[in-house]
């Protein structure tokens, strides 16, 4: 006689509550850690600070910021400033304007919560970065990768600089890559978009799977980031010129230029050991997102009220040289190799001829994935 499947799904369900305490849609003993990620650097654009909560309730996996807390950093002569709200991506601080980190000046965080909650960091010290002095674009192809794989083709990035003679340098390499996009809003699920309330979409009462695109208003670019990490210590090249780095590796999804910004960065030395921690785990697990949680506690941040708890995030004082790149992808592609693309689903939503007042552009809403300003640099 089969199983029945409503005795099995019980059965499932009552392992699941001896391991799994849930209490109003909370999981009792899964913990919520403060992250604090926070950013000192000579460059004003990239200084910042974010708070957030982890999520323990089981309606919500996104982490839930941190508002109206009171955030600043004081240098070793004593000068704080303070650090304000901004109204999005909730839980974002941001410094005066005109501030910006000093190479030689040492900085520590303070922040403290709407609840009263303390947070402190170590004293980091800002420390020169080199400049990139030579650059190579490169297409590779990846063997280990089968050929419809879009991780086989793509174009590697290779720099050299040269080292300080001053031990215990650290490094760190991060890019923006700035594409120009078609459409600023899509509405999956049979939803339309409302130019007038919400400027977001608006799901219909019975959803279907309708998918309508928006064209933009006006200029915008998608922003995409790496999503790997690469760090370098000095020291096995103290002093010495380190050649042929190699800090990116870039997509081949079309034939046009691909504009592309670099940032070279010196760490300190506990930003390294963390980011190291991280690439480790990677590396043992296959997976960012696997990353056992006791190496992502902070290791330059503590709870001044609660010296027992445990902090995720980090406190990163660096300075940062740039170098863009429009790189042409039509140059020395090899035989057989041609761009894997992924074609926009759904449709482009168009006013029907003769509508009086309808609107068919939406805005481009400024935020971390997303811009209408110009990326400097831009030439196309």
């Amino acid at each position: 006689m089969p199983f029945p499947k409503i005795f099995l799904y019980l059965f499932v369900l009552s392992l699941f509550s001896c391991v799994q305490p849930i209490e109003n849609f909370v999981q009792k003993d899964a913990t919520s850690y403060v992250t604090i990620e926070a950013d000192i650097s000579d460059d004003p654009e990239l200084c910042k600070v974010r708070l957030t909560n982890s999520a323990n309730r089981i309606l919500s996996v996104l982490a839930q910021p941190i508002t109206k807390a009171e955030v600043y950093v004081m240098d070793d002569k004593g000068v704080k400033t303070y650090f304000s709200e901004v109204i999005k991506p909730f839980g974002t601080y941001l410094p005066p304007a005109e501030f910006r980190g000093k190479v030689g000046a040492s900085y520590k965080l303070f922040v403290k919560t709407l609840t009263g909650e303390q947070y402190e960091s170590s004293v980091e010290t800002m420390r020169a970065v080199p400049e990139i002095e030579n650059s190579i674009v490169r297409f590779e192809a990846l063997d280990q990768y089968a050929m419809v794989d879009p991780r086989r083709a793509g174009f590697t990035v290779y720099l050299d600089f040269k080292d300080s003679p001053t031990q215990g340098d650290y490094f760190m390499w991060n890019w923006k890559h700035f594409e120009k996009t078609e459409f600023c809003a899509t509405c999956t699920d049979g939803g339309r978009f409302d130019f007038v309330k919400t400027l977001d979409c608006v799901m219909p009462r019975f959803p279907n799977n309708n998918i309508l695109n928006y064209r933009c208003n006006g200029n915008c670019w998608d922003i995409s980031t790496n999503n790997d990490l690469n760090v370098f210590s000095d020291v096995l090249t103290n002093g010495q010129r380190v050649v042929g780095r190699q800090v990116a590796r870039l997509p081949f999804d079309g034939y046009g230029l691909y504009y592309f910004r670099l940032e070279q960065r010196s760490i300190t030395k506990s930003v390294y050991n963390f980011y190291q921690s991280l690439i480790s785990s990677q590396q043992s697990t296959g997976s960012l997102f696997d990353v056992p949680a006791e190496t992502r506690f902070s290791i330059n941040i503590k709870s001044v009220t609660k010296p027992n708890e445990k902090v995720l995030g980090i406190f990163n004082v660096f300075s940062v040289r740039k170098k863009i790149f429009n790189i042409d992808r039509r140059k020395d592609i090899p035989t057989g190799y041609v761009p894997i693309t992924f074609p926009v689903p759904g449709v482009t939503y168009a006013c029907p001829p003769g509508s009086v007042g309808c609107q068919d552009l939406a805005p481009c809403v400024e935020g971390p994935l997303r811009t209408k300003i110009t990326p400097e640099g831009w030439v196309f």
